[in-house]
């Protein structure tokens, strides 16, 4: 996975490089490219399976965040004044966790770490630019894979397993701060997963303990478009 980032990044620092001398040029039905570099903290939001026989040795389950980063290409298309279409594939690393107590109150966190490819298509509505500041608002969907799911994994009966296909709304908040060859952006955005990520697995213990689970990411990035 190092050998695929620093692909990426080499990647896109080029088309960074060569979309650049553009900026000066951008208007309606503008296209141009730029990098997304950023990290990400994430957790999951929990539905507990009513008490049952089979379950009733865990007392309570509660999720903990955890940190990750993402590096992802920008194409973005300005169709109007105001508004933008972007596509961002995105590399994305994540760990999550969830901590279980039973009655012995003995806790046990489960750490799940994710690999994603994102594939995210968003709106983006700007303001008028005040010098060479904008603000502007986002929203969209995304589709991510899980390159890490362990979903087809056979180990100890303490994991939980999770899908490899999740599909979120996001929404969030940026600046665009212009500058003689480029467009930097710091974006802040929360994404909302709308799939149960829980793969059945009525053999593990914890895992029945969970009737469904969805994620939750914040996300903090800076965006270099030229």
């Amino acid at each position: 996975m190092k050998r695929i980032s620093v692909v990426l990044v080499v990647l896109m620092l080029s088309v960074s490089l060569k979309a650049q001398f553009n900026v000066n040029e951008l208007g309606k039905n503008s296209i141009y490219f730029g990098i997304a570099m950023g990290f990400n903290v994430g957790d999951f939001k929990l539905i507990q399976t009513p008490v049952q026989p089979q379950n009733d040795s865990i007392r309570y389950m509660k999720t903990t965040i955890g940190p990750g980063f993402n590096l992802g290409i920008i194409g973005n298309y300005q169709f109007h004044k105001y508004f933008d279409l972007r596509f961002i594939p995105t590399l994305s690393f994540s760990d999550k966790g969830v901590e279980f107590e039973d009655l012995n109150h003995q806790k046990i966190t489960k750490t799940i770490s994710s690999i994603y490819l994102d594939f995210p298509l968003s709106l983006r509505f700007k303001s008028d630019p005040i010098k060479d500041f904008r603000i502007y608002a986002i929203t969209g969907i995304r589709y991510d894979y899980d390159l890490a799911s362990n979903v087809k994994a056979r180990k100890a009966d303490d994991i939980i397993k999770i899908g490899k296909n999740d599909v979120s709304a996001e929404i969030g908040i940026g600046f665009m701060i212009y500058f003689p060859y480029f467009i930097l952006s710091p974006e802040f955005k929360v994404s909302r997963g709308v799939v149960n990520l829980l793969a059945p697995s009525p053999g593990l213990i914890y895992s029945r303990t969970i009737q469904r689970m969805y994620s939750r990411t914040f996300t903090f990035t800076l965006n270099l478009e030229g």
